[in-house]
């Protein structure tokens, strides 16, 4: 049952995260100035975060964070 719930928490995690990253990046390409922002956070996931806070959208940003976080700890349960 463990293994069951480690693995449900890791994909549904991980899909919550890409989810979030690409709505975060996809706000920056359309709603931010200069637009390649949008393309580059997409690229290069630790600058979506980073833009998006110095546009102030914090709750976006902090679900990305959240959402790595909890990724990351059920990843780490899954290996153990």
């Amino acid at each position: 049952m463990k293994d069951i719930a480690a693995t449900a928490t890791l994909v549904l995690s991980f899909a919550a995260w890409v989810t979030t990253h690409v709505a975060l990046a996809a706000r920056l390409a359309l709603r931010s100035q200069p637009r390649w922002r949008g393309v580059v956070a997409l690229v290069v996931p630790p600058l979506a975060p980073m833009y998006g806070f110095r546009l102030g959208w914090r709750r976006t940003s902090t679900l990305w964070l959240v959402w790595l976080i909890v990724y990351v700890l059920a990843l780490l349960v899954a290996r153990a």
